[in-house]
């Protein structure tokens, strides 16, 4: 399972998540495949946001991989999307500054560019679902895979759609 932590760009993000917002992935790591997807994501929360010195271990370590990144605490407004092990749908949340709350699909608006605090992770990618509308859309994407298909799988399981409804138009 793979947790990514999402920055919300928006100058009103102060304010909390807002549809139109533009969202950074910034940062994943790895986790086991059995753990509790609610206690590993409020974890994530202490872990970017907790001083250093008083993490321990694992928690620790991708917390220092975090601030090595040189990215701003986690924040209300900010996200956390969920890769299963068989990569097939990520589940998304957004926090209010109280919880997480279950955000139905992918975030609309995926920023591309880093800013302050928020440095962009993964390669831009240009791409259709043409079964779904004609819209070209942009988006940082990890490819962990190697293969013919890897920034197609990327795309599918962002969007929780089939390997064959995406249509990558532009790679890095």
């Amino acid at each position: 399972m793979r947790i990514t932590v999402w920055h919300n760009t928006s100058r009103d993000s102060f304010m909390g998540y807002e549809q139109d917002h533009p969202m950074l992935r910034v940062f994943s790591y790895p986790v086991p495949d059995t753990a509790d997807v609610e206690a590993e994501l409020w974890r994530a929360v202490e872990m970017f946001n907790a001083d250093l010195d008083w993490l321990t271990g694992d928690d620790h370590r991708v917390a220092a991989e975090y601030r090595f990144r040189r990215l701003r605490s986690f924040s209300r407004g900010d996200g956390f999307s969920v890769l299963p092990a068989d990569g097939t749908a990520e589940e998304f949340r957004i926090s209010n500054g109280y919880e997480l709350l279950a955000h139905d699909g992918p975030f609309p608006q995926l920023a591309l560019k880093s800013e302050h605090g928020s440095v962009a992770l993964g390669s831009r990618l240009t791409y259709m679902l043409p079964v779904r509308d004609d819209l070209v859309r942009e988006g940082l994407f990890e490819i962990d895979a190697h293969g013919p298909r890897a920034a197609e799988r990327a795309v599918a399981a962002h969007h929780g759609v089939p390997l064959g409804h995406v249509a990558i138009t532009s790679r890095p």
